[in-house]
């Protein structure tokens, strides 16, 4: 086994051969082997529906079966370990299952020094030839130090616009941190320049702003908006901010962006959030001149919270080797942790007989001596 950082691999595959394998109903637990090799359970493919109509995809993997649920009911359901849906891989973050993973870092060959894909390597692997990694991983394998255990955690996606000295506990204006929020039909890339505290909330700050109309293909020249916070919350439950007017409005107004207040001093909290409706991306190095709205959905823009999944550090592709939108399995053998038990994992492919994306084949098994 190879075992370094992590990167992304390659695979085309379906069934598993060798030492074992189980259909996507069965339970690794009931699988026997006369030759008392490591049983290798192998899943799928499950689907995840197509790029326009998504869905997820909801595992067990104690009893090594599809789970089905709604989005809405999985947020509160404690059963379920691991879920898909397309590119995502998604871990329960309940209160009574919190599920952690642990990336392995096999297959480091198929990357040079500089981080980029071997072709060569990626198209070649399979299934079969990356058994042994997958087989070879036991609780010896288990990191030193349980912090490399990573879990799906919830953002604000306006988080970062000011800095906070531990030391001197002093606030002050993260100034090139831009964000970009997409409402009511308009683009605005905006920053916070200044920041004035009162006592632990925020009584006054600074914005610069430029707006971007759809029509159009760069934002405006940056425009300065002074807010006074203590002002805002003496009459309302929050600052609010409306970037085509360029001002402070009321609660009941059009509004992009919003400050609740802190009730013990009548400042802003120092908390950050876009309207229901809008969306929005970190910039925070100052990378965009203006949106492309012809590829905006390669912007990846989130809502208000969003999630950033333990899997996006180690992504179990890669991608587009060829030219033709395909998807590569790394064949990364990753740890995964529920509050019953430790697993190991390996994704073998992203698509059906059919040749059809977005269904899961992959192996799991309970992690042993």
């Amino acid at each position: 086994m190879k075992h370094l950082h992590l990167l992304p691999v390659a695979g085309f595959t379906f069934a598993l051969a060798a030492c074992g394998s189980s259909s996507s109903d069965s339970n690794p637990d009931q699988q026997e082997k006369e030759d008392n090799t490591e049983v290798v359970s192998t899943y799928g493919p499950f689907s995840t529906g197509t790029s326009s109509e998504s869905y997820y995809a909801y595992f067990d993997l104690e009893t090594g079966k599809q789970i089905e649920l709604t989005a809405e009911q999985a947020q509160t359901n404690s059963d379920w370990d691991i879920a898909f849906k397309r590119t995502g891989v998604y871990l329960n973050t309940h209160a009574d299952n919190m599920v952690l993973v642990y990336y392995t870092g096999n297959n480091s060959s198929f990357y040079d020094e500089e981080g980029t894909a071997v072709t060569e390597a990626f198209l070649t692997a399979t299934a079969e030839s990356e058994l042994e990694d997958y087989a070879s991983v036991s609780l010896a394998d288990l990191p030193e130090d349980e912090a490399e255990f990573k879990f799906d955690q919830s953002f604000s996606i306006l988080d970062g616009f000011y800095h906070y000295d531990m030391e001197t506990h002093v606030v002050s204006a993260a100034d090139d941190h831009y964000f970009i929020v997409n409402s009511d039909d308009a683009f605005s890339k905006f920053r916070v320049t200044d920041v004035t505290t009162e006592g632990r909330g925020l009584a006054a700050f600074t914005l610069g702003i430029a707006n971007q109309g759809l029509s159009e293909s760069e934002f405006e020249p940056e425009t300065e908006l002074s807010v006074d916070a203590i002002n805002a919350c003496a009459s309302y439950s929050g600052v609010y901010i409306d970037f085509d007017l360029k001002a402070m409005v009321a609660a009941t107004d059009a509004w992009d962006i919003q400050l609740p207040c802190n009730t013990d001093n009548n400042a802003a909290e120092f908390e950050m959030h876009i309207a229901g409706d809008a969306t929005a991306i970190q910039d925070f190095t100052n990378e965009h001149s203006g949106i492309d709205t012809s590829v905006l959905r390669y912007y990846y823009f989130q809502s208000d919270v969003y999630n950033e999944r333990a899997f996006d550090n180690a992504k179990w592709y890669a991608y587009s080797l060829e030219g033709n939108h395909k998807l590569w399995s790394q064949y990364g053998v990753y740890i995964v942790k529920t509050a019953n038990a430790t697993y190991k994992l390996q994704i073998t492919s992203y698509y059906n007989e059919a040749g059809e994306s977005g269904n899961y084949n992959f192996r799991a098994d309970p992690l042993t001596e």
